[in-house]
């Protein structure tokens, strides 16, 4: 009793001074802000305030918390999250109901997703943490055709509290000439800006799958997959290719795909001859990639007898995300097989079963999701 009675004012202490409250939440785990935010208003009005959330987002500690996977069909979306303190995944009836419009994510980018609708063809910023989004405007300038372009968005929480929107797509020029227009919505400035580009539209197949990361748009060209292409979009909005990937054995592999996770760019293909994924890492200086992991799938126990026969490029597809850990043993691959959902050490060389998706039909799509903070 004695021992309780002195911790009483401590407690209240603590629980009447936001400061010292905002403090100790910096440093929960990002699952116990989730569910704290039902503990009050007032603990709710503190988690969700930009300034906590912008804190966090700048100390790179938190990885992904889930996956949105779409169900097939339709808007609404399920949340598997890579915590497993968390224990149901959740069948979300996306939060975004505008005039009954169909919403679907076309991008996540730290913690913020760039979602479209239909059959109002608005293009919306959501924040899934804060539960707050933002309507993007339409551009004033002429309308691209997207076939060899897209929409990307570029937002880096540990610059700025602001996000940019990068429209590429093709125009007729007068002469009758295709050109690559470039269009830029600011969420800082409101506003749309253009910057056309005399290139060749081959090299920006594959765009509308590119991602974010470290100041440019990257994306591997679906023509040609051995090029890595970069939008540097910082003032000067230079075009640049990036290093040619070539395999080991000389031969270009179309199986590939970029991830992003904590701050680093990941690139994954596979290699039958010996069966294996092959995990590369652009290097700090944007000078080339370099072998980060390599997982001899002949090695590792399959969680079902029925896919061990599989070849490299099935398991490759099946990989929804890179996880980078604090260290190497801690990183991980999440993939998406047999309706389930297991999470791979790259480390241990084994297998967690994270949920099972049931019956239903998913897309291929699926998209990362952290905490972060933005001006919407």
């Amino acid at each position: 009793m004695e021992s309780t009675a002195k911790a009483s004012p401590s407690k209240h202490i603590v629980e009447s001074n936001d400061d010292l409250l905002t403090e100790i939440l910096l440093r929960l785990p990002l699952v116990s802000l989730h569910e704290f935010k039902s503990v009050s208003k007032r603990w709710c009005t503190l988690i969700t305030n930009p300034y906590l959330i912008l804190r966090r987002s700048r100390n790179p500690s938190d990885p992904s918390s889930g996956l949105f996977f779409r169900i097939w069909n339709s808007s609404e979306y399920y949340f598997v999250p890579l915590d497993t303190r968390i224990p149901v995944p959740l069948i979300l009836p996306f939060a975004l109901s505008l005039n009954s419009s169909k919403v679907k994510i076309m991008q996540s980018c730290n913690g913020l997703l760039l979602c479209h609708t239909r059959p109002n063809y608005e293009f919306i910023v959501y924040n899934p943490f804060m539960n707050r989004f933002q309507t993007i405007p339409q551009s004033p300038y002429s309308k691209p055709r997207y076939g060899f372009g897209g929409f990307r968005m570029a937002f880096d929480p540990s610059k700025s509290s602001h996000y940019k929107i990068v429209c590429a797509g093709v125009v007729i020029n007068n002469n009758n000439t295709l050109d690559i227009q470039i269009q830029i919505y600011s969420s800082k400035t409101r506003d749309w800006s253009v910057l056309s580009h005399d290139r060749r539209c081959i090299l920006f197949k594959g765009f509308k799958y590119g991602l974010y990361w470290n100041n440019g748009i990257h994306w591997l060209n679906t023509r040609n997959r051995n090029w890595h292409m970069m939008l540097d979009i910082n003032d000067k909005h230079c075009f640049k290719t990036r290093a040619q990937l070539v395999p080991e054995d000389g031969k270009a592999s179309r199986d590939q795909k970029l991830f992003e996770s904590r701050g680093c760019l990941f690139l994954i293909c596979s290699q039958n001859k010996p069966k294996q994924l092959i995990v590369y890492e652009m290097s700090k200086w944007d000078s080339g990639w370099l072998v980060k992991y390599i997982v001899c799938l002949s090695e590792i126990i399959m969680p079902s007898p029925k896919i061990s026969g599989k070849s490299a490029s099935w398991f490759r597809s099946r990989v929804r995300s890179i996880v980078n850990g604090e260290k190497d043993e801690d990183s991980f691959l999440v993939m998406k097989m047999c309706r389930k959902i297991f999470r791979y050490s790259i480390g241990l060389k084994t297998f967690f079963k994270l949920h099972e998706l049931g019956p239903v039909s998913y897309s291929l799509d699926s998209f990362q999701f952290i905490a972060s903070v933005a001006a919407v």
